[in-house]
C-alpha cells in the first residue's frame, strides 16, 4: 500500500513538473494577451484545443475500451482451448487484461487528443469557413470545400485509420491469445467462426473507411503535379476519376458483403473481395493511366490537355489575383524636350538615386551617433513636404543590445529599454560631397521640413528582442546629449505589472532570473514589455495568417511613429493553382496590422474584405476593423507590398499567356531583366512617384520591367498604384513587338563600352576607391523612357558610399554627371543648339557643336579644382576645354 502511494505522489510530481513550465508560459501569455485587449484570440484557441483534445481523447479512449471489452468476452466464450485452461488462471488472466486495458485505453486516449489539439485551425476554418463563390471545373464544388473543409476531412479519415488499425491489432492479438486459432490440417489454420465474423466486421469497417478515402482522393486529382498541367489533366479526368469513382462504389459494395460474412460466413467472400479489389486498383489506378498517357496523350499532348492547360491558367490567375490586370499599349510619343521634363518635374523630383543598400550604410556611418544605435533597414514611403508630395527614404535608429558596452541585467533589461527617432531624406538629393540631404537626422530629431517627430522612442520595433521592465526606481536611458545623458520613464498604454509575490515567481521562472523577486528597483507598479519585436507582436495576435517581414516605419500627422505590417491569408488547396514552393497556391494581402512604436497597441485592419479566407477569420476572431477607421493621415502611406507584388510580376511573366496554345509552347514568355551586376539576380521591383500614361496627377506606384525570355530588349512594364484611390490596381505596358527598346542590361553594356565612361571608371578604381554603380531604373515619362543610374565611390579604408555621379540614356545619347539636374540639363538643354561634348557627358552624336554655357561650365570646374589642388583633375578639365574651344 505504501509503496502504491509512493509510486503515486512521485508520478503527480512527475506531471506538475511536466506542465509546469507550459503553465507558466501559458498564463504569462495570457497576461500579455488580455493586456492588449486580444485574449479572445487565446482563449479561443486554447478552448478549441481542449474541445478537440477531450472530445477526440474520449471518443478514441472509450472505443478502444469497450472494443477490447467485447472482444474479450466473446473470445473467452467461444475459445478452442478455454475448456483446458484452470479457472483461476482464467480469473488472474481477465484482471490483469482489464487492467491493461484501461491503461491502455488511457494512453491512446491521451496521445490521440494531443494530437488533435495541433488541428485547431482546420477545425475552426471546417466550423466557419466561407463559399468563394467559384466552383472547380471538374467535381463541380466550391473552392470553399478545398481550402476549407479538405484538410480537416482528411485528418478525420487519417484518425480513422489509426483508430482502426490499433482496435484490428487488438483484436487479432486477443483472439489468438484465448486460443481461437488452431493448426488445422496441412497447416492451414483454422479460425472459429466468432474470431471469423469478427475479421468480417473490421473488414466491413475498413472497406467504409476506403470509401471515405477514396472520395477524397478525387479532390486531391485537382491538385495533381504530374505532366503538362498542374492539376487535373485529360488522364486524370478522364481515367483515373472514373476508376475512383468505381473504386467508392466497389468498397461500399465490399463493405457490404463483407458485413453479410457476419450472417453468412464464407472464406470465399473475403478472398473473393480482396483480390477483386487489389485488381481493380491495379488496372484502374495504375496500369491503364500509363498505357494512356503513354499512348494516346503524349502522341497528341497539346490537343488533349488544352482544354485543362486552359483551366490552370485561368485558376492560377484567380489564386494569385492576376485576373485583376490590365494590359494596355505603351505608345510612344514624340521626342522629349526640355519643357516635357519641366511638365514632369514631380516625376523628375522622384528619380531614387540612393540604392537601400548604400543608403543604409551611410545612414549607419552618420547617424547611428552611437555604437549602441543601429538602422536596420531603409523604407520607401511619400511625404508631402513643405506642400510638395515627395518621395522619401527613412530609417528608425533602434537599440541593439548586443552592441551595449556593459551587459548587465539592469542595463539590458531597466535602463536601455528603447531606440530614439530616425532618419529621413528624399531619394534624389545629393550634398556637396556625396551623400544624401537629411531632412530629419541627430538626436533628439531635428527637421528642415514641416514633418517633425514628437514621440521619437522606439520601444517596439525590430531589433527589440529582449523584454524591458519600466516604471521600475531607476530612470531609464532616453537619448545621450553631448557629455551628459538624458533619462525619461515609460508612460505607453501597455506593458503587463510585476504585481504581488505570486506574479513574481511566475516572472523569474518564465525569465529565468530571480531578480523580479529581491531586486529593490522592481516596484509592483512595473511593467513588463515582452514580445517587442514587431513581427513576433503581430504573429503571435494573428497565428493563422502570413507576417510580412519588412515591416515600414510611418510618421503620423501628430508625430507619433507606427509601424504597418502587411498581412496574408495564404492556403495550398486551391484547384488548378500553379503551387509556389514555400507558400502555397493562393495568396492575398487581406489585412494590415498597425503597431504604435512607444505604446505597443497593435491594430488590425481589413486591406481585402472580399477575400473568403479573410471573411471566415474575422468571423471565427472578430478582430479587423475596416479600413476607412484607420486614420486619414497613416491610411495615406499604405503601400502595396513589395514581396506580394514580385511574386505576383514573376507569376505574370508566364501566365500572361492566357490562350492555351501559346502557354503550351511558350512562345511569348517574358522574364524579370537580370541585374547588370549580378546575373544571377533579378531587378528588384522599385517604387516610385509618377504620372501614369494617359493619367493627370503623379502618383505612388510600384513597378518592375520585363523582357523576352533569353532576350534583353524591354517587352512590357508592370505596375501596382498604391494611393487609396486606386490602391491595388495592376497595370502592364506592353511595347511594340516591331519595335527595339533598350533593356537594362543592353544599357549598362553601352555605358560600360562608351570610351569616356570607362576610362573615368578604371580610373577611379586605379586610385583607392571602389566603384559600385546602383540600380538602373527605367522610367516612362511622355510615351519615352528614360534610364536612370546612380553612381557611387568607396573608399577602399572608407565605409561611406559617396554618390558621385549619376548616368541618363536616352534614345542613342548616354549623359553622366555630377548630380541628375546637370545630366538632364545636358540632354534636354533648352538652346536651340545642341550638345556636343559636355563637361559631364561621356557620349554624344558626333557632329554637334559646344553650349556656351557648358564650356563655362568646364572652366568652372577646372577653377574648383585648381583651388582645390586637384592638378591631375584641372589637368584632364582644361585638356577636355581646348580640345572642345578647338572643335
Amino acid at each position: 500500500m505504501r509503496f502504491r502511494l509512493l509510486v503515486l505522489i512521485l508520478a503527480l510530481a512527475g506531471l506538475g513538473l511536466f506542465f509546469f513550465n507550459p503553465m507558466v508560459k501559458l498564463y504569462t501569455d495570457y497576461l500579455w494577451y488580455r493586456d492588449l485587449g486580444y485574449a479572445r484570440v487565446l482563449l479561443l484557441q486554447l478552448k478549441t484545443q481542449g474541445f478537440l483534445a477531450l472530445g477526440v481523447g474520449l471518443v478514441v479512449g472509450l472505443l478502444f475500451y469497450f472494443h477490447g471489452i467485447l472482444v474479450h468476452r466473446w473470445a473467452g466464450r467461444n475459445a478452442f482451448w478455454s475448456q483446458y485452461l484452470d479457472p483461476r488462471l482464467t480469473r488472474i488472466l481477465s484482471q490483469k487484461f482489464r487492467f491493461l486495458l484501461r491503461f491502455s485505453s488511457l494512453l491512446l486516449g491521451f496521445i490521440f487528443g494531443l494530437a488533435a489539439q495541433t488541428f485547431w485551425q482546420e477545425f475552426l476554418l471546417f466550423w466557419k469557413g466561407q463559399s468563394f463563390g467559384l466552383r472547380d471545373p471538374l467535381l463541380s464544388l466550391d473552392i470553399g470545400f478545398y481550402v476549407f473543409k479538405l484538410p480537416f476531412l482528411r485528418y478525420l479519415g487519417d484518425t480513422a485509420l489509426a483508430i482502426w488499425l490499433f482496435l484490428f491489432i487488438t483484436g487479432v492479438l486477443i483472439f489468438v491469445g484465448t486460443g481461437h486459432v488452431s493448426p488445422g490440417s496441412r497447416f492451414r489454420p483454422t479460425l472459429s467462426p466468432v474470431f471469423r465474423r469478427y475479421l468480417a466486421v473490421m473488414l466491413a469497417l475498413f472497406f467504409l473507411r476506403l470509401a471515405y478515402d477514396l472520395f477524397l482522393d478525387r479532390a486531391d486529382l485537382l491538385f495533381d503535379e504530374r505532366g503538362v498541367v498542374f492539376g487535373a489533366g485529360y488522364t486524370e479526368a478522364r481515367v483515373v476519376l472514373p476508376a475512383l469513382n468505381a473504386m467508392v462504389f466497389l468498397s461500399l459494395l465490399a463493405s457490404i458483403l463483407a458485413a453479410l460474412f457476419v450472417l453468412r460466413p464464407r472464406r470465399e467472400i473475403l478472398l473473393g473481395l480482396v483480390l477483386g479489389y487489389g485488381l481493380l486498383y491495379f488496372l484502374g489506378l495504375r496500369l491503364l493511366p500509363d498505357l494512356v498517357h503513354r499512348y494516346v496523350v503524349q502522341p497528341n499532348e497539346l490537343d488533349k490537355e488544352k482544354t485543362y492547360i486552359g483551366y490552370e491558367i485561368r485558376y492560377t490567375r484567380r489564386a494569385y489575383g492576376l485576373e485583376k490586370v490590365v494590359e494596355k499599349p505603351f505608345r510612344f510619343g514624340r521626342p522629349l524636350t526640355y519643357q516635357d521634363i519641366q511638365r514632369n518635374a514631380l516625376t523628375v523630383k522622384n528619380i531614387r538615386l540612393w540604392d537601400h543598400q548604400p543608403l543604409l550604410e551611410t545612414y549607419s556611418q552618420i547617424q547611428e551617433i552611437r555604437t549602441y544605435y543601429r538602422f536596420v533597414s531603409v523604407d520607401n514611403d511619400r511625404y508631402p513636404l513643405n506642400g510638395e508630395l515627395r518621395q522619401v527614404m527613412l530609417s528608425a535608429r533602434e537599440l541593439s543590445y548586443r552592441d551595449l558596452p556593459s551587459k548587465s541585467w539592469i542595463n539590458l533589461h531597466l535602463i536601455y529599454t528603447h531606440g530614439y527617432g530616425l532618419t529621413l531624406g528624399v531619394v534624389n538629393q545629393v550634398s556637396p560631397e556625396g551623400l544624401p540631404v537629411l531632412l530629419i537626422k541627430d538626436i533628439p530629431p531635428r527637421s528642415s521640413i514641416d514633418l517633425r517627430v514628437t514621440r521619437p522612442e522606439i520601444y517596439f520595433g525590430e531589433l527589440t528582442d529582449t523584454y524591458a521592465v519600466v516604471n521600475t526606481r531607476l530612470k531609464e536611458f532616453d537619448y545621450p546629449a553631448g557629455e551628459r545623458n538624458v533619462y525619461t520613464s515609460y508612460h505607453g498604454r501597455t506593458g503587463v505589472r510585476v504585481g504581488g509575490l505570486f506574479r513574481r515567481l511566475l516572472f523569474a521562472y518564465r525569465f529565468g532570473t530571480s531578480k523580479f523577486l529581491f531586486s529593490r528597483d522592481i516596484l509592483s507598479d512595473s511593467r513588463i514589455l515582452y514580445y517587442r519585436n514587431v513581427l513576433e507582436r503581430v504573429q503571435r495576435l494573428v497565428p493563422f495568417l502570413r507576417v510580412d517581414t519588412d515591416p515600414y516605419l510611418v510618421i503620423g500627422k501628430d508625430g507619433r511613429l507606427f509601424w504597418f505590417v502587411d498581412l496574408y491569408t495564404v492556403s495550398d488547396r486551391f484547384p488548378y493553382s500553379r503551387r509556389l514552393r514555400g507558400l502555397g497556391n493562393y495568396v492575398r494581402n487581406s489585412a494590415l496590422a498597425v503597431v504604435d512604436a512607444y505604446h505597443g497597441t497593435v491594430n488590425f485592419y481589413l486591406k481585402d474584405p472580399g477575400d473568403p479566407m479573410i471573411r471566415t477569420y474575422q468571423r471565427i476572431f472578430g478582430l479587423f476593423r475596416p479600413l476607412s477607421d484607420l486614420r486619414e493621415d497613416l491610411r495615406r502611406h499604405i503601400r502595396y507590398p513589395h514581396w506580394l507584388f514580385s511574386l505576383q510580376a514573376r507569376l505574370y511573366t508566364r501566365y500572361h499567356m492566357t490562350d492555351p496554345r501559346v502557354f503550351y509552347n511558350q512562345e511569348d514568355l517574358w522574364e524579370i531583366p537580370k541585374s547588370p551586376k549580378d546575373p544571377r539576380r533579378y531587378i528588384r521591383a522599385y517604387y516610385t512617384i509618377m504620372r501614369l500614361p494617359g493619367e493627370h496627377e503623379a502618383e505612388f506606384i510600384l513597378m518592375v520591367p520585363f523582357t523576352p525570355a533569353k532576350k534583353n530588349n524591354l517587352s512590357a512594364w508592370m505596375c501596382v498604384r498604391c494611393d487609396p484611390e486606386h490602391y491595388g490596381e495592376m497595370l502592364v505596358y506592353r511595347f511594340p513587338k516591331q519595335t527595339l527598346v533598350y533593356g537594362p542590361q543592353q544599357i549598362e553594356s553601352r555605358i560600360n563600352q562608351d570610351p569616356e565612361i570607362s576610362r573615368q571608371l578604371s580610373l577611379w578604381d586605379q586610385r583607392g576607391s571602389r566603384v559600385i554603380l546602383g540600380t538602373l531604373l527605367v522610367i516612362p515619362i511622355e510615351g519615352n523612357l528614360l534610364y536612370v543610374q546612380p553612381l557611387y565611390l568607396k573608399s577602399e579604408t572608407g565605409q561611406i558610399p559617396e554618390l558621385k555621379r549619376v548616368i541618363v540614356a536616352y534614345r542613342n545619347r548616354i549623359v553622366m554627371a555630377k548630380n541628375l539636374e546637370e545630366a538632364l540639363g545636358e540632354l534636354f538643354a533648352p538652346s536651340v543648339e545642341k550638345v556636343s561634348a559636355p563637361p559631364a557627358r561621356v557620349s554624344s552624336t558626333p557632329g554637334a557643336g559646344m553650349n556656351t554655357e557648358l564650356l563655362r561650365e568646364l572652366y568652372r570646374r577646372a577653377e574648383e579644382a585648381l583651388r582645390r589642388g586637384d592638378l591631375e583633375e584641372f589637368g584632364k578639365l582644361w585638356k577636355e576645354l581646348g580640345e572642345a574651344l578647338g572643335r
